[in-house]
């Protein structure tokens, strides 16, 4: 079933408008709420085929509740949430519309052309194919799971990885180190870092914060990367290189294949870094 009429609830911020554009390019009818609107969230849940929940992780379950039972029984209810257990379970339990969780796995200043968007089918078929036809035409590769699957894996995709950096950066920060200095004697590997961290630091940190909040499996991730750090820093305080080189052989090896592979795109990355400082 292809959609004539698409609101985005919260479509005024930057991941809304992306998509509102994107929509509106192939001639859909798009309407969005915000602060500054004068249509009311209630309003545009009401008028669209396809409803978008498109507000911060700690506002979606209330913007939910708000608007869910006043999407009509043959429209589709989906977001952009990163996180997917209780947004489903929420857009399930206030509303008959047909259900998805959706979440771009991708921000707003980049093009959607080979990015990722995570579908979690819910309740209802009759949007699923347009939704997911309409991404893969724009060249989006589109996973279809279940939103407990996607909270897993977001886990560590999301959750470890922001983890990781942001901790770096507060090491920095605790040591008062001169960032702009170590750039001058700076791998191509550790310029690849920071500019991951830069990048992380420098948007909404209310996003992040939720992400790790909200994600429920951050917890239980965050325990194991403590242990991980006490169980490395081990072998360094007591000087072990045999015991150090042990726990780098075992870890190398469960990655297995992939860490060649990883080298071959680092290095794609390294040399492209290089041809653009000629």
């Amino acid at each position: 079933m292809k959609p004539e009429k698409i609101s985005i609830i919260g479509g005024n911020g930057k991941m809304g408008q992306l998509f509102k554009r994107v929509f509106e390019q192939d001639g859909y009818d798009v309407m969005t709420t915000g602060l500054d609107t004068k249509i009311t969230n209630i309003e545009a849940a009401q008028k669209g085929d396809v409803v978008i929940v498109s507000v911060p992780i700690r506002e979606t379950i209330n913007v939910i509740k708000e608007i869910g039972p006043h999407v009509r029984i043959e429209s589709l209810l989906t977001d952009f949430t990163s996180v997917k257990i209780e947004p489903v379970k929420a857009m399930l339990r206030y509303s008959k519309a047909e259900v998805i969780g959706g979440h771009p796995l991708f921000g707003p200043t980049v093009a959607l052309e080979n990015q990722n968007y995570v579908l979690c089918p819910a309740r209802g078929k009759n949007y699923l194919e347009w939704f997911q036809s309409f991404l893969e035409e724009k060249k989006v590769n589109v996973v279809v799971t279940t939103a407990k699957d996607h909270d897993e894996r977001m886990g560590i995709i999301q959750c470890l990885t922001h983890l990781s950096n942001i901790a770096m950066a507060d090491t920095l920060e605790s040591l008062k180190i001169d960032v702009g200095k170590t750039l001058e004697f700076a791998s191509p590997i550790y310029q690849i870092r920071m500019g991951m961290i830069g990048r992380i630091l420098n948007q909404d940190p209310g996003l992040y914060a939720d992400i790790q909040i909200f994600n429920p499996y951050s917890r239980k991730i965050l325990k194991q990367y403590l242990k991980s750090i006490k169980k490395l820093s081990e072998p360094i305080k007591s000087k072990d290189v045999a015991v150090f080189e042990k726990y780098f052989r075992v870890i190398s090896e469960y990655l297995g294949d992939f860490c060649n592979r990883a080298q071959e795109e680092s290095d794609y990355l390294i040399k492209k870094m290089a041809e653009r400082k000629k």
